[in-house]
């Protein structure tokens, strides 16, 4: 076996890692976008009342609020959120995440497994 069947060998294996992982994360991604919808920027004003925090903003021709979760850690005034395109009351203070993280992962692992089989293919032309 010489350098470039190696190089062949080691191709075909990380084409087969890279698109077997990455094409299914895709598959994912895509699947959590269809559920999700899009999520459009608004600016939300966060106020404290007495008892509680509220969030409020305008999207969809309507003033909406609801009131602020533990979870989401942020201060007084204005701030970037993002509101569903489905269903305007309904807002974020943070950037979906989950559709990226599976996106990012499934677009490295598939380029990976692209160039993996471009490597593989080296013999066929050499």
């Amino acid at each position: 076996m010489d350098l470039i069947d190696t190089f062949a060998l080691v191709g075909e294996v990380v084409s087969w890692i890279g698109l077997g992982f990455g094409i299914p994360l895709l598959v994912i991604a895509g699947m959590i976008a269809l559920a999700e919808g899009r999520w459009d920027r608004v600016d939300i004003a966060v106020i404290e009342r007495a008892d509680e925090t509220i969030v409020r903003w305008f999207a969809g021709g309507d003033f909406h609020e609801r009131p602020l979760a533990p979870r989401e850690d942020i201060g007084d005034g204005w701030h970037r959120g993002y509101v569903s395109a489905r269903n305007p009351g309904h807002a974020r203070v943070n950037p979906p995440v989950l559709r990226r993280l599976f996106t990012t992962l499934g677009v490295v692992f598939a380029g990976i497994g692209a160039i993996g089989f471009v490597v593989s293919m080296i013999p066929a032309f050499v």
